[in-house]
């Protein structure tokens, strides 16, 4: 699958109008189909970044952007590298086995805590155990 199949199956899968829109103005634009290869972009973050250049321009919780302008930060968004857009990768390692086992480790010994806990509680019908 290229970039730009990979990126249209994200649109059908997110089913939002509005980034349909944002897509079908990209792929009007031959010069990008290269940088859709690139894997570190994705139309969800490319909806978030959009959402974040929008919600700084709003006044009273309200933005009112030109289409021209959330094409060419859409542009923007997949011509640069997320390092220099700012956008921060979340951790895309998965835990250590040492994280996995205290996790493990303290959920358990949580759940037998609620356990004695529950064991230790009087219920109200019936009587108290001498």
């Amino acid at each position: 699958m290229n970039g730009l199949e990979r990126l249209e199956a994200e649109v059908l899968e997110m089913n939002n109008n509005s980034v349909s829109a944002v897509f079908n103005y990209l792929k009007t634009r031959k010069d990008l189909y290269e940088k859709f290869d690139n894997e570190e972009k994705s139309i969800k973050e490319m909806y978030e970044y959009l959402w974040d250049r929008a919600r700084k321009l709003s006044q009273n919780g309200v933005a009112m952007v030109q289409d021209n302008l959330v094409f060419m930060w859409a542009v923007t968004y997949f011509t640069k590298s997320n390092e220099e857009l700012g956008i921060k990768k979340e951790r895309a390692m998965s835990p250590s086995a040492d994280e996995v086992i205290k996790k493990e480790s303290k959920k358990k010994a949580d759940e037998e805590n609620k356990a004695k806990e529950k064991d230790d509680q009087i219920s109200m019908f019936e009587e108290e155990k001498k």
